[in-house]
C-alpha cells in the first residue's frame, strides 16, 4: 500500500505542477520577463549611454555625403532606411544587426575603390582605420564607427525586449550617416587628387 501511495504521489505532483503552470501561464511569463529584464538592466543602461555618446560624436560628421543617398532605393520600392525601420518594428535587435552589415558593405566598397587588398577574412575595422589613416575618409568618422561597432556587439547578446524601437531607430540614423560617408567615397567620380590617393593606398597595402 505504501508503495502504491509513493507511485501516486510521484505521478500527481508533476501533473499538478504542469496544470498550475498552464493555469497561471501569463503570470509566469510576466515574472520570467521581469527577471530577464532585471538581468539585462545594466547592459541596457550601458547600451543607452554609448548610443548617446555616438550621437554626440556624429554631430561632427559632414551632412553633404549623406544627402547623396537619402533617396537611394532598394528594388525601386523602399529606401534602405525604410526597410530597416520596418525591421525595427518587429525586431529592434535584428534592425541593428542589419544596419551594421550595411556599414560593413560600404566600408568594403570604399576599400576596393581605394585599391586596398580586400579578402573574405578582412576585418572591417582594420579597413576603416586604413582608409581614415590615408585621409580618404574624414577622421571624425572613426569614433562614430567604433561606437557603432561596440553597440552592435552588445546588441548581438541582448534579447529584443531589452531594446526599444526608438533606440533601434537612433542607431539606424547613425549607421546610415557612417555608411554613406564610406559609400560617398566609393561612388564619387575620380579626379586627379583621388587618383593619387588611390595610388598611395595601393602602395601602402
Amino acid at each position: 500500500m505504501d508503495h502504491l501511495v509513493k507511485i501516486i504521489d510521484s505521478v500527481v505532483w508533476p501533473i499538478a505542477a504542469i496544470w498550475l503552470g498552464y493555469i497561471f501561464r501569463s503570470e509566469v511569463r510576466t515574472l520570467l520577463g521581469r527577471m530577464s529584464q532585471f538581468k539585462y538592466k545594466d547592459v541596457e543602461a550601458k547600451f543607452e549611454k554609448q548610443l548617446v555618446q555616438a550621437e554626440v560624436e556624429a554631430t561632427s560628421l559632414k551632412e553633404k555625403p549623406q544627402k547623396t543617398w537619402e533617396q537611394a532605393t532598394t528594388r525601386g520600392v523602399l529606401t534602405q532606411y525604410e526597410q530597416f525601420k520596418r525591421i525595427a518594428q518587429a525586431s529592434p535587435r535584428a534592425a541593428i544587426l542589419e544596419a551594421w552589415l550595411d556599414v560593413e558593405v560600404a566600408v568594403f566598397a570604399a576599400a576596393e575603390k581605394a585599391g586596398l587588398e580586400v579578402k573574405a577574412q578582412s576585418h572591417t575595422h582594420q579597413l576603416a582605420n586604413h582608409l581614415i589613416s590615408l585621409e580618404l575618409i574624414p577622421k571624425e568618422t572613426l569614433s562614430v564607427f567604433n561606437s557603432l561597432r561596440k553597440l552592435r556587439n552588445q546588441a548581438t547578446h541582448l534579447p529584443d525586449f531589452t531594446l526599444s524601437e526608438e533606440e533601434a531607430d537612433r542607431y539606424l540614423e547613425l549607421a546610415l550617416k557612417v555608411a554613406n560617408t564610406f559609400r560617398h567615397y566609393a561612388i564619387e567620380v575620380p579626379n586627379k587628387s583621388s587618383k593619387k590617393d588611390a595610388q598611395k593606398a595601393r602602395a601602402s597595402s
